[in-house]
């Protein structure tokens, strides 16, 4: 036996043409029947979806700590905003959040330079991205506990190695 919808909430049979009715509204009846459902699946899935990035890697614990600098970084609603205040150049290396998130500095940081980093540009291992919040967020923002910064050899570091240098995270949470 085949049956289809009519599009106002009641599936029809073809023997008989008995009428049954469904909670489901019109619109929902439709959808379902005409193989909506399947484009709506693959609508939704791909709103979600994130773009890759070619940095995404696991923390590098295996390399040496620093010392921690005095360069004070704030969390703003969505940014991380920090000045330079070394006598040295930061970077190139990577900026990492809370041992997980990374962002990679292409160019060195001068001395004095005021730098504002989206946090949406921050990921994990795995692609994620740092919760950054925000008006329209739907999660809740994750808390920033430590900001380091991945120096690559000769950047201002004498280690063969790139080293960690910690920076004064001031500023944890979103603004409100």
């Amino acid at each position: 036996m085949s049956s289809f919808a009519d599009g106002f909430g009641r599936v029809l049979s073809a023997r008989g043409m008995n009428t049954h009715l469904l909670p489901a509204s019109g619109f929902c009846t439709r959808l379902l029947s005409s193989g909506g459902f399947l484009a709506l699946l693959v609508w939704s899935s791909g709103c979600t979806s994130i773009p890759p990035v070619d940095y995404a890697r696991p923390y590098p614990k295996e390399l040496p700590a620093g010392q921690t600098v005095d360069v004070q970084v704030f969390r703003r609603s969505t940014t991380l905003d920090f000045t330079n205040t070394t006598a040295s150049p930061l970077g190139p290396g990577t900026i990492w959040l809370n041992r997980r998130f990374s962002r990679p500095i292409k160019d060195p940081i001068g001395v004095g330079q005021t730098v504002a980093l989206p946090l949406g540009e921050f990921r994990d291992e795995f692609g994620d991205p740092f919760r950054a919040g925000g008006f329209w967020a739907s999660d809740t923002p994750d808390a920033l506990v430590l900001c380091q910064v991945e120096q690559a050899p000769g950047a201002g570091v004498e280690s063969e190695k790139p080293v960690i240098v910690g920076l004064v995270t001031v500023q944890s949470f979103a603004d409100d």
